[in-house]
């Protein structure tokens, strides 16, 4: 096994944790907990991925094109944390507001 699948692991593995805790959730927290779990791992497996080209930040000097990395998908990534942070904030408003009808948040008593 190579070094990058090894390092791949935990974060599959926090992605099926994730899934298993959104569908087996009986509570609004438990999913929104659930999706932030995914997310961020999601983003670490994009950080691995865009990591593996080069080390080195892409400034013009003597050597060019030495090993380089490539800004697009650091970019990509931090614009994928800024939505997944705004959707947890529009998440938790929501939880938020329906916890005035419903103090326990879960599902069956909010579908009455």
């Amino acid at each position: 096994m190579t070094p990058e699948i090894v390092r791949l692991i935990p974060m599959v593995a926090l992605i099926i944790i994730g899934c298993f805790g959104l569908l087996n959730s009986k509570n609004i927290l438990n999913s929104l907990f659930s999706l932030d779990v995914i997310d961020t791992a999601t983003i670490s497996i994009f950080v691995l991925i865009a990591a593996g080209n080069g080390f080195q930040t892409p400034i013009v000097s003597t050597l060019r094109y030495s090993s380089y990395s490539d800004p697009y998908p650091q970019a990509i990534i931090l614009t994928a944390i800024v939505i997944g942070f705004a959707t947890q904030a529009l998440l938790c408003s929501v939880a938020l507001r329906l916890g005035r009808s419903s103090p326990l948040l879960r599902y069956k008593d909010l579908e009455r």
